[in-house]
């Protein structure tokens, strides 16, 4: 019975195990759900037609030398300071009860705005207080004496590798003082120049000319994009690039104040004069290196110290301040529809940034 049984049992494992071999045979031969599913997706779709992409025209920028122009009888200091003579020169000749159509929005625009297209106007700044800076007779004294007993290459290199030296030296922060005065009464004109355009955005909606929607901003913008900055006027770069007299009297540092200042007409004597701060000049600030420049204009420096002079000119977060208001300018001028909309944008950006820049050299 029991081989029986054994028997029996043998046949029934054999058969289930054939028959396991012809299902999984089976299944093999049979396309799986999965892979059908996989097969339609990778199926060519029917093509869309092709939609046109328009063509848009591109705007090419005129080739600017990257060099700054210096004129015959000039150096690199009394050329960078005729470039921010030029931009306070355009900034004088605002005015804003002459403007009555949107064209004349446009140049005064265009004209203010194309100063920031370099960001040789942030090293024009610092060579504009530079030059005031010399005009401290005590301070240059000193740094030509000192040059005796340095020599000139020694002290050239310490002006460059410590930018608040000068300053420590006899009659320096008084020279401080004097490029601190200039720039912070300019810095008030400029905003106030700024203020009256900003007050205009509002005056002007009254009027139909200010009101009219334009579709040409693009356009415009471009045009703010491509504009060049002007190159320094010859004799603004020689007057300013006069090196301190050899003998010093009270006579030529008025002579030398009053030549800065026929170039610079933004504001007077008078008005520099009445200039206060609550703190202190800070410390490595902007004023720094304007003190260090007018000790190297004290030795001649400019004329052959091309390199050392512009180092010493470009501030990094001058140049920053510039820059970032001239994006500025971009990105509203982009925003606008109506003229009396970019009032505001030349009201806030190429003059009260501006303003603001020149302001944070000292604090």
């Amino acid at each position: 019975m029991s081989k029986k049984w054994l028997a029996y049992a043998v046949a029934t494992l054999f058969v289930s195990a054939g028959l396991a071999m012809s299902v999984d045979a089976s299944a093999q031969q049979r396309p799986k759900a999965s892979a059908t599913k996989s097969n339609a997706k990778k199926a060519p779709a029917r093509k869309a037609p092709a939609k046109k992409v328009p063509t848009t025209k591109v705007v090419v920028a005129p080739a600017v030398p990257a060099g700054l122009v210096i004129p015959a009888g000039a150096n690199t200091l009394g050329a960078h300071a005729a470039l921010y003579a030029a931009y306070a020169a355009d900034v004088e000749a605002l005015n804003v009860s002459s403007v009555t159509t949107g064209r004349a929005l446009t140049i005064s625009t265009e004209r203010i705005a194309r100063h920031l297209n370099s960001d040789r106007l942030a090293l024009g700044i610092i060579a504009y207080g530079a030059a005031w800076a010399a005009t401290q007779d005590e301070f240059v004294s000193e740094v030509r004496n000192l040059e005796a007993r340095m020599g000139r290459d020694a002290l050239i290199a310490k002006l460059r590798s410590e930018i608040a030296f000068a300053r420590s030296l006899p009659g320096g922060e008084q020279a401080a003082q004097i490029a601190a005065r200039a720039l912070l009464a300019d810095a008030t004109k400029i905003q106030e120049e700024g203020d009256a355009f900003k007050q205009a955005a509002y005056d002007w909606q009254k009027y139909a000319w200010a009101k009219v929607s334009t579709a040409d901003s693009k356009a415009r913008n471009a045009a703010l994009r491509t504009l060049v900055a002007p190159v320094p006027a010859a004799d603004a770069a020689i007057t300013l690039s006069a090196l301190p007299e050899p003998i010093l009297t009270p006579q030529t540092t008025h002579l030398r104040a009053l030549s800065i200042q026929r170039h610079v007409r933004l504001t007077n004597q008078s008005t520099r004069d009445n200039v206060t701060w609550a703190e202190p000049i800070r410390a490595w600030s902007p004023i720094d290196r304007m003190v260090s420049l007018a000790a190297l204009s004290a030795i001649g420096g400019p004329a052959d110290r091309k390199e050392d002079t512009e180092a010493l000119m470009r501030d990094p977060r001058l140049v920053s301040c510039v820059n970032s208001s001239r994006l500025n300018m971009q990105m509203c001028n982009a925003a606008t529809k109506q003229p009396y909309e970019r009032s505001f944008c030349l009201a806030e950006h190429p003059l009260g940034e501006i303003a603001k820049c020149i302001a944070k050299t000292v604090r």
